[in-house]
């Protein structure tokens, strides 16, 4: 890879927010949905439990997609892939907005999840591009403090807004802001890290997503993505059913809720990210696991709506810890395929995300409070097993690593 033109500190800055930017909408986007399940069930007259896909079906499409466009981004390069991507975003948004009944509402949150897949992944790739594998974790945190902002905006204003102002409105909105990227992306194209690959052959792109799994440090950090994506898109999927059951509350009443969830990775996802890099990895993300099940075995009572509320703020602390963690080790496995590495990551995320949203769903039929117990001893059994797998994530052995991971890699091959 190199350089077609250095670009100013001030410039790379700004890529840095305008990547973080389009990450926090097309997380808004997402987050939004959760929530609003319980109005889409009033407002197209189906039972809850029926509008299941509309968020299962979102994950797992924007999850395989993103399988082919990391693999693009470091074909075509960084730049072109975005820009069709957020186009492609602007205009599956636009259908989801003018939707006129519940299958057609799912319908165009699938296309969306097609739409939106590589977004993230590619600006995940583009700060792996600009930034060296030891000091990734501040910029990684800040990519995942405008995730987490994302989330929590969209769990609170999209169904608080809803009301007030549509949440087709909304939609309306977010489609602006991807086309307002595409534009930036299109015009500052050059400035961006050109990736310089021949094309390959679709043998090629497998065997290369086979050299990952092959690879122990990446197969074990992408089962490990898997499972807490699992975990986290479960329980949030059906938190706003949860809290209208069990506490009777409306639109704005969920998003007070869920006002809290994504704010500490707002607040402190650069802070924990630089933890990591200082501390190292393998005492972070163990933690990340087990503070999660804790939050999911609080939500058992019932307790008071505040109490509710910062567990459920508390909660995503536990993603904060863990995920950028992890996607940042994959970003370090083989620099010159990071897009479809990065895109393998995301696949095996938001793969666990709807996975574990259908099997919450299934399980609430036995009871919100069986459906929590697994879950939280679920993932207490991943933050014991993170222990023994991450304990060779030392701050001191993070060259060493990364150069060992593109030397195995270079081998296989």
């Amino acid at each position: 890879m190199e350089l077609l033109t250095e670009p100013s500190a001030t410039n790379v800055k700004v890529q840095l927010w305008v990547m973080a930017i389009l990450a926090f909408a097309v997380f808004y986007s997402n987050y939004m949905v959760a929530p609003l399940i319980p109005a889409f069930s009033k407002e197209f007259a189906v039972p809850a439990y029926q509008l299941g896909w509309l968020i299962a079906g979102y994950l797992i499409s924007y999850g395989i997609s993103t399988l082919v466009y990391g693999a693009l981004s470091d074909l075509w390069g960084r730049a072109p892939t975005l820009v069709a991507l957020l186009c492609f975003a602007t205009t599956t948004m636009l259908m989801v907005s003018f939707a006129g009944s519940w299958r057609t509402l799912i319908v165009a949150r699938i296309l969306s999840g097609v739409g939106c897949g590589g977004i993230v992944t590619i600006s995940l790739a583009i700060v792996g591009d600009r930034y060296p594998y030891a000091i990734q974790g501040r910029p990684m945190g800040r990519m995942f403090g405008a995730i987490a902002a994302g989330i929590g905006f969209g769990s609170t204003l999209g169904p608080i807004l809803n009301p007030l102002f549509g949440w087709r409105n909304e939609f309306r909105m977010l489609a602006c802001v991807c086309c307002m990227g595409a534009v930036f992306v299109f015009l500052d194209a050059r400035s961006i890290v050109r990736v310089h690959r021949k094309p390959g052959s679709f043998g090629r792109v497998i065997r290369e997503y086979l050299v990952v799994l092959d690879e122990s440090r990446g197969g074990r950090t992408l089962a490990f993505i898997f499972c807490n994506g699992a975990f986290h898109g479960g329980i949030f999927s059906w938190l706003g059913v949860l809290l209208t059951r069990r506490y009777h509350l409306h639109d704005a009443g969920i998003g007070l809720a869920l006002a809290g969830y994504g704010l500490p990775g707002i607040f402190f996802g650069a802070t924990i990210g630089k933890w990591g890099d200082r501390y190292g990895r393998r005492y972070v993300v163990p933690l990340g696991f087990l503070w999660a099940a804790g939050c999911g075995f609080l939500l058992l009572p019932h307790s008071r709506r505040l109490v509710a509320a910062l567990v459920i703020a508390a909660l995503s602390v536990g993603f904060d810890a863990t995920h950028p963690l992890m996607s940042s080790i994959t970003t370090s496995l083989d620099p010159k395929h990071r897009g479809q590495i990065t895109g393998f990551a995301t696949f095996a995320n938001f793969l666990g995300m709807g996975a574990g949203a259908l099997c919450f769903q299934h399980l609430i039929a036995f009871g919100f409070n069986i459906a929590l117990t697994v879950f939280a001893s679920a993932q207490t059994l991943l933050g014991l097993a993170a222990l023994y797998a991450f304990r060779r994530e030392r701050p001191g052995r993070r060259r060493s690593l990364e150069t060992a991971s593109a030397q195995s890699f270079s081998s296989r091959r």
